[in-house]
């Protein structure tokens, strides 16, 4: 029994890291490097969020797919006075980011997920 559960998540594993690829590079192909970011070929779970938590990459491609869909992209967060303020700066520019990607794909009338699916914890099946 315990031999058939190692295999079973093994392909499961597998068939999970075949999807992350080719979404890879899919938008890889769609956007190249965008906003000093670019995923790899063969990205690993944590890879595939940290390319697509600020955002950046979410709102080129549907930029592309359908031209200015979303008309404000932050590709590089406001100088801030200190590296406190520009961190937590970047981190509020990147969730509109989000924010606003998750709202066009809605208007759209397409499957969406929640902001949060981006972060260690979040739902990657979603994405």
């Amino acid at each position: 029994m315990e031999v058939a559960r190692e295999d079973r998540d093994r392909k499961e594993q597998e068939i999970e890291a075949l999807r992350r690829h080719e979404a890879a590079g899919w938008l890889r192909k769609m956007v190249g490097v965008v906003g000093a970011n670019d995923l790899p070929a063969e990205p690993s779970e944590n890879e595939f969020r940290l390319g697509l938590s600020s955002g950046i990459i979410l709102c080129n491609v549907l930029n592309k797919v359908q031209l200015g869909a979303v008309p404000k992209v932050v590709e590089n967060p406001s100088d801030a006075v200190n590296v406190l303020d520009r961190a937590a700066l970047s981190a509020f520019q990147y969730f509109e980011n989000v924010r606003n990607f998750l709202i066009v794909v809605e208007e759209m009338g397409l499957p969406t997920f929640e902001a949060s699916d981006l972060d260690q914890e979040g739902n990657l099946h979603k994405l």
